[in-house]
């Protein structure tokens, strides 16, 4: 009897998630599965990790839905586990995973990553390079007449001819290298939905050729333009494969083009050949509704890594699995983040309603001490920040809300996200509400009826110790470039932080994060940089090299050589020794990397270094980042 009862709570356990399985389907009385997705990730029902929210989502709508998580995709394993869950009746929808899987794999020095956090225990190799397109060709050889949907972080960085640094040269558009039908960028749930209504209204999928959010491929001849139809946007012809990757200034110029259409309201068809072949891509689909993101993270997700892993760990889910994410998109557009060109440049955020309720949930999670280890998203304080000129969005295409300067425009009422923190810790059962998530100190400052406020708020309660803030640089040209704010607000926030902090009895740090190698830095930056480290008792214990990653600002600037928004060239630490120069000044206190930090300052012609400072407490203060 015990035996039976163990299956059954087995079964039982298993039903609350999504099936892995055509068995596990039918199971459930599904003879088969309208949607299955491929996954590059460990299958986390929680709502951080994109493949499941879709999943979730496509269930609530009455859909059937599988997933294959982290298949294998060697040649010895053939395509058993692409088969898993049977044909589906609408398509495959692939994904790579919450990271490009070239990120995932390597260091920015190209080495191979000794662990995936995505993966059980941590075990790298788990899904290949390029995943998004391997997976891909892999559920067409099997299906070769079921429609395949790719989507993600890898998809949409992707989606037109892009540099590469992993291979170093500029590939085609992802939908030119894999036999996807349909590609969906930025946040996909309403071209996902979209796409699933119209195939399951009976529409084929070459006539999908208008979802906004999404691009698909046309071959260059006189019908593309008959299947492509009618839109009541503009359009807009860019350089090349060919002409981009021959000549690196009209790469920059084509780099110019595509990053003026991201607005929603305004952007234009984006058109782009590739031998005979075309991308085009439709304009963004709208942001989504905060009532549609509200029921979205309250769909009856498990919040746990599927049973099937038992013990093992997964290092991601581990680190936000008493956090709230309370909005998505980022409207900074910093040269070397990706969030913007995936997620958007609107903010999208949860009501108070929803973020509390999910909190008060945390207590039923196995593990729950009361602590919530981050209330935030993309940053941490951009909750409701919106455009306040219905008008003038429509017709903005600044690539930043908030760089040269915080627009006019742009909200940054701090009020609302003070009473969120204030609900958050007087939530029954929370003993702390941190936030993790980085500050744009930039806005509390731009918010001169609220941002003292929320800085003393946030200083006083909501500090676990630390507190990460990303300055990345301190060198005037060099965050100009970055599209940051300069020293002088970091200075300013450093100043305020230690007031309230002492204010309120607590030895609390702040963790910055500085970035080496970034277009635009020479050593003589990195040395002004490595100064100001050491005037201020900093010792980063780990740091960040700069990554070019696909479709960014600065990687356009890496691979090019000239700045994109002037055309004017720019200096790139591209040689393997003057990058280990810069990076060495970020860390000269480890014997490792003392000579060559010497060797940079004398070509920097730079006298020795100041001494560094002790701080008062006698602590040192080190600020941890992304490892290389």
């Amino acid at each position: 009897m015990p035996a039976l009862v163990n299956i059954g709570a087995r079964r039982k356990e298993a039903e609350a998630y999504l099936p892995l399985s055509l068995d596990e389907a039918r199971a459930r009385g599904w003879q088969q599965l309208d949607v299955v997705l491929i996954n590059g990730d460990a299958y986390v029902d929680h709502p951080t990790f994109g493949v499941p929210l879709i999943g979730r989502l496509l269930a609530s709508r009455g859909y059937k839905v599988g997933i294959v998580s982290q298949p294998r995709w060697d040649e010895a394993s053939g395509l058993e586990d692409f088969g898993k869950c049977g044909r589906p009746r609408l398509f495959f929808g692939v994904s790579s995973g919450n990271m490009d899987s070239m990120v995932n794999h390597y260091t920015a020095g190209k080495k191979r990553r000794s662990s995936d956090a995505f993966t059980p225990d941590a075990a790298p190799g788990k899904r290949p390079d390029y995943a998004t397109a391997v997976y891909a060709r892999k559920v067409k050889k099997l299906f070769p007449d079921v429609p395949v949907v790719i989507g993600g972080v890898e998809a949409s960085l992707r989606r037109l001819a892009h540099y590469d640094y992993w291979s170093d040269r500029v590939r085609h558009s992802i939908l030119v290298d894999c036999p996807a039908e349909i590609l969906v960028y930025g946040m996909g749930e309403q071209p996902i939905l979209e796409i699933a209504a119209r195939l399951s209204a009976g529409e084929d999928i070459c006539g999908l050729t208008d979802v906004r959010g999404t691009a698909v491929r046309f071959r260059d001849d006189d019908n593309w333009r008959y299947l492509a139809g009618k839109s009541d946007r503009d359009e807009i012809v860019l350089p090349s494969y060919e002409e981009i990757v021959a000549d690196k200034k009209i790469y920059a110029e084509f780099s110019r083009l595509y990053h003026l259409e991201h607005n929603p309201d305004n952007a234009r068809i984006l058109i782009q050949k590739h031998g005979r072949e075309l991308v085009y891509v439709n304009p963004p689909a709208p942001p989504p509704s905060t009532e549609l993101i509200d029921a979205e993270y309250e769909l009856p997700f498990t919040r746990l890594p599927h049973p099937m892993y038992a013990e093992r760990k997964i290092p991601a889910w581990e680190q936000i699995r008493f956090s709230v994410t309370i909005m998505r998109g980022c409207a900074a557009g910093c040269s070397f983040c990706c969030i913007t060109e995936h997620q958007g440049r609107d903010v999208v955020s949860r009501s108070e309603a929803s973020v509390l309720r999910e909190i008060e949930s945390l207590k039923e999670l196995p593990g729950w001490t009361g602590v919530v280890s981050d209330i935030g998203g993309a940053t941490a304080n951009m909750w409701h920040m919106v455009c306040t000129d219905e008008e003038w969005h429509q017709a903005c295409r600044r690539a930043s809300c908030v760089y040269p300067t915080v627009c006019e425009k742009f909200g940054t009422d701090h009020a609302p996200l003070i009473q969120l923190m204030k609900k958050a810790r007087e939530v029954p059962g929370v003993r702390k509400a941190f936030v993790a998530s980085g500050v744009r100190y930039d806005l509390a400052f731009a918010d001169q009826k609220h941002g003292d406020e929320y800085i003393r708020e946030l200083v006083a309660n909501h500090v676990g110790g630390h507190l990460k803030i990303a300055p990345e640089h301190i060198s005037p040209g060099v965050v100009r470039t970055m599209k940051k704010p300069g020293k002088e607000m970091f200075v300013r926030f450093k100043e305020l932080f230690e007031k309230y902090s002492a204010e309120s009895g607590k030895e609390q740090y702040l963790i910055p994060y500085f970035i080496s190698g970034h277009p635009g830095c020479e050593v003589k930056d990195m040395v002004e940089l490595s100064d100001y480290l050491a005037e201020n008792g900093w010792r980063p214990q780990q740091v960040q090299d700069f990554t070019p990653t696909p479709m960014t600002l600065a990687t356009d600037m890496y691979y090019s050589g000239y700045h994109p928004n002037t055309g004017k060239p720019v200096h790139v630490p591209r040689g393997a020794d003057e990058k280990a120069m810069q990076r060495a000044l970020l860390q000269p206190h480890l014997p490792p990397y003392r000579e060559l930090a010497r060797k940079a300052r004398q070509l920097a012609g730079a006298p020795p270094p100041p001494r560094r400072k002790v701080p008062r407490s006698g602590r040192v203060q080190r600020s941890d980042a992304f490892e290389n």
